[in-house]
């Protein structure tokens, strides 16, 4: 049997991406040894890598030849040992157009996506900041948010403690939210205030995913009950309150700028209040 060569490198730091490539060695396209972290390479490997590319495209390296893909590419090489029609079809100009868009799109916000920080004695691959992907992924989760609460409306919240506020009510108090958010956030420096925009975009969207099973639920056995509606929320937002203490730390908000922490709380109070009344 040919032995595979090849090795994919990937940022220890980030939990999507040993996720993902602890996949490809659980699904036997790349052996055990064909998937290290950056911080325990050899030398001799990291001089044939390209050191501006690896902070946003991941690399795979042929240890032979010291030839390196990057990214889709690097995807795409891995897949074709098994799949050769995905890497064919894949690498077609028309067809890669999207997967790179996309890669790029979560590359560039994933330290947002996962907010964990680097630890101390591991090679720091984060991605710089990038406008464009960074807005992007704003105007995205904020769309894709709002649309969001319209079945979540129909199914959950019109048989809970919201049930007499409208769809539009509910719209215009989560607009006024994120106004309130963009606002405070104009006090600090540029990156910092769109890493905290990240991350408050990032609470919503964590909102909107746990609030998914019981939407299934709901929709499959066409049980809505009020007062599991009001409970599974209110288990939801103490849920929201830990990850946003965390977010907030890592964002380095939570304690630098109290300020804003103050008017985050009195915000959602608002929110609430506004929705309760």
């Amino acid at each position: 049997m040919k032995k595979n060569n090849k090795i994919i490198i990937y940022d220890n730091n980030c939990p999507l991406c040993s996720a993902y490539t602890s996949a490809f060695v659980q699904t036997g396209l790349l052996e055990k040894q064909g998937r290290k972290n950056f911080s325990d390479i050899d030398a001799s490997l990291f001089l044939h890598i390209d050191k501006s590319k690896c902070h946003t495209e991941i690399p795979l390296i042929d240890t032979e030849t010291k030839r390196v893909w990057y990214g889709v590419d690097a995807l795409l090489e891995v897949l074709g040992t098994k799949m050769p029609a995905i890497k064919k079809a894949g690498n077609m100009a028309p067809v890669k157009w999207l997967p790179v868009k996309l890669y790029k799109f979560i590359s560039y916000n994933r330290k947002v996506i996962v907010a964990v920080p680097t630890q101390n004695g591991t090679y720091d691959c984060s991605p710089d900041f990038n406008l464009p992907y960074r807005m992007a992924f704003l105007i995205f989760f904020f769309v894709f948010n709002s649309m969001m609460l319209w079945p979540y409306y129909t199914s959950i919240f019109s048989s809970s403690f919201i049930e007499h506020k409208t769809f539009t009510e509910l719209q215009m108090a989560h607009c006024l939210l994120a106004i309130v958010n963009i606002s405070s956030a104009v006090s600090l420096r540029r990156t910092e205030m769109f890493e905290y925009l990240g991350q408050v975009n990032m609470l919503a969207l964590t909102s909107i995913l746990l609030m998914l099973p019981l939407y299934l639920f709901i929709r499959t056995t066409g049980i809505s009950n009020p007062y599991i509606n009001n409970i599974y929320l209110l288990m939801m937002t103490l849920l929201v309150i830990k990850e946003y203490h965390r977010r907030m730390k890592y964002a380095h908000i939570f304690y630098e700028h109290k300020m804003i922490v103050l008017i985050n709380i009195l915000g959602v109070a608002a929110f609430a209040f506004y929705l309760a009344a």
